[in-house]
C-alpha cells in the first residue's frame, strides 16, 4: 500500500467524490483545502458541509497559491488534463491521486473485483456483486457506478468483496491500486476529448493490472491484448475470456470472473436468469399502441450504441442520440451501416448533432432539434406501431445535463408525461363522444 507523501493535500473537484474525499482524509489527519471551479448550487452545498466540519473550501473559483502549496493532489474525474488547474497542478511535478487510488490505501478489503473497459462496464459489475451475495458473501457495489468507493469504506470489512466499476479518468492516477481480480471487458476509441490518444487511453485502462500481485487474476479478451497490449507485462495470472465456452462474451466473462472468486458456474446462470436489468441501460420503461420507450442514457459510447441497436428489428428505432462528444467524426462514421439497418429516424441533440448529420447522412431520416422535450414531442410524431424510441446518446451528458442519470430520468419523466396527456385527451374525446 502507498501513502501520500505530506499532510497537506488539495481535493479538486466537490462533487460526490471530491466531497467525500476531503471528508475521508480529514477524518484520517490530513490538512485538506478543497476547490472547484463550478458555483452550481450542489457544490455549494457541498463547501457548506465542509465547512461545518472545519474543513477549508471554496466554489467558482481556484485559490492557486493555496492549492499548489499542497504536498500532493487528489483531483476528481471530471476534471480534464486539458483544463488549466489540471495543467498547474501536473507542472508541480508533485504526485496526483484518483479517489480509487486513495481508497484503496484505507479500504480493509481483502479481495477486490475491478471492472473496466469501454462499454458494458456497469452490467458486469452489477452482476458480480450479485453473483458474489448469491454465494452468501457481502459484496459493496461502487466506483464509477455512481458511489465512491472512499464514501464506502465504513461499510467495508475486511471480509467483504468490493466490486468496483472503474473508468480511465480514475485509472490514470492510479499507482499501487491493486484488486484481486481486474477485469477488462473490451477497448474501443472512447474519451478522446479527454485522453490525448488511443495508446494514453489504453495506458490508462491497464493501470489496473500493473500493481497485481502473481496471487492476483488479470482478464481480458485475448483479441485486446493483440490489437493494443501485446507486450504488456504483471505479474498477475492472466486468464482470457474471449477464449472460454458461453454463450455470449457477457456470459465468458462473468464465468472466468466467478471461478476466480470461488463461485460456481451454476451460480452464473441462475444470477443472469434473474437479472431484471439495471435503471438506464436498455431499460424499457413503458409502452404504448405497439410503441416501447427504452432509456439508455448510460450508452456515452458509440460502441454502447452499436451494442444497443443490435437488439432491435431493422428499421424499427426512432433514435434520440447526440450530447458531448468524446471523439471525431471519424468514430461516428463507424457506425453508419448499423444506423442504415436499424434507424428509421435519428432525432439528435445536443452539441454533437451537427457533427453526428454529418456523419450518418444520407443513411437514415435525420432530425437537428434544441432540447430534450423537443426530441420526445418528435419521437412519438415519427414512431410506429412496432417501433422503440430509443434514447441512446453515444456521448456524454455535460452539455445539457448533469450527468447521464439527470438525462435518463427527464427522458423517462418527459415520456411518461406526454403519455398520461395522451390518454386523458383520449378520455376527454370519448366523454365527448358520448
Amino acid at each position: 500500500m502507498e501513502m501520500a507523501p505530506g499532510a497537506r493535500v488539495a481535493v479538486l473537484g466537490l462533487r460526490d467524490t471530491g466531497f467525500l474525499s476531503a471528508l475521508c482524509l480529514h477524518e484520517k489527519g490530513y490538512q485538506v483545502f478543497a476547490s472547484d471551479l463550478a458555483d452550481t448550487g450542489d457544490v455549494q452545498e457541498n463547501v457548506s458541509k465542509l465547512a461545518m466540519r472545519g474543513i477549508r473550501a471554496e466554489c467558482g473559483k481556484h485559490s492557486l497559491d493555496v492549492i499548489l502549496a499542497a504536498d500532493w493532489f487528489l483531483i476528481s474525474p471530471g476534471i480534464p488534463p486539458g483544463s488549466g488547474i489540471y495543467q498547474a497542478v501536473f507542472a508541480t511535478k508533485k504526485p496526483i491521486y484518483s479517489e480509487i487510488e486513495v481508497a484503496s490505501w484505507f479500504s480493509p478489503a481483502r479481495t477486490v473485483v475491478a471492472i473496466t473497459g469501454s462499454c458494458g462496464k456497469t452490467t458486469i459489475a452489477t452482476l458480480i456483486a450479485q453473483i458474489v451475495e448469491a454465494s452468501g458473501r457481502k459484496a459493496v457495489l461502487c466506483g464509477n457506478i455512481g458511489n465512491p468507493w472512499i464514501g464506502e469504506i465504513p461499510k467495508i470489512t475486511p471480509e467483504t468483496v468490493v466490486v468496483l466499476e472503474v473508468s480511465s479518468f480514475q485509472l490514470m492516477h492510479c499507482s499501487s491500486f491493486a484488486p484481486s481480480v481486474g477485469l477488462l471487458l473490451n477497448i474501443f476509441p472512447n474519451h478522446m476529448d479527454w485522453h490525448a490518444d488511443m495508446k494514453e487511453y489504453t495506458e490508462a485502462k491497464l493501470n489496473l493490472f500493473r500493481a497485481m500481485k502473481d496471487t492476483d487474476v488479470m482478464i481480458c479478451r485475448k483479441s485486446d491484448e493483440v490489437d493494443f497490449f501485446p507486450n504488456f507485462r504483471t505479474a498477475a495470472r492472466r486468464v482470457y475470456f474471449d477464449e472460454r465456452p458461453a454463450s455470449n462474451p457477457n456470459e465468458a466473462a462473468l464465468l472466468c470472473a466467478a471461478e476466480a472468486l470461488g463461485c460456481s458456474g451454476e451460480l452464473v446462470g441462475k444470477t443472469i436468469l434473474n437479472f431484471r436489468g439495471i435503471e438506464h441501460r436498455l431499460e424499457k420503461f413503458a409502452e404504448r399502441d405497439g410503441v416501447t420507450f427504452v432509456n439508455d442514457s448510460k450508452a456515452t459510447t458509440t460502441a454502447s450504441l452499436a451494442w444497443a441497436l443490435e437488439k432491435f428489428g431493422d428499421g424499427t428505432v426512432v433514435l434520440i442520440c447526440g450530447g458531448k462528444y468524446k471523439t471525431g467524426v471519424e468514430d461516428f462514421r463507424t457506425l453508419r451501416s448499423v444506423i442504415a439497418q436499424k434507424v428509421r429516424c435519428a432525432v439528435l441533440i445536443g452539441a454533437a448533432r451537427s457533427i453526428l448529420k454529418k456523419a450518418w447522412q444520407g443513411v437514415a431520416e435525420m432530425v437537428e432539434v434544441g432540447s430534450l422535450d423537443e426530441a420526445c414531442r418528435l419521437s412519438f410524431e415519427k414512431a410506429q406501431k412496432g417501433d422503440t424510441v430509443l434514447l441512446s446518446p453515444a456521448c456524454a451528458s455535460f452539455d445539457m445535463f448533469k450527468n447521464y442519470q439527470e438525462r435518463g430520468r427527464l427522458f423517462k419523466e418527459k415520456i411518461l408525461n406526454r403519455l398520461t396527456t395522451s390518454d386523458q385527451r383520449l378520455k376527454q374525446k370519448r366523454s365527448c363522444e358520448v
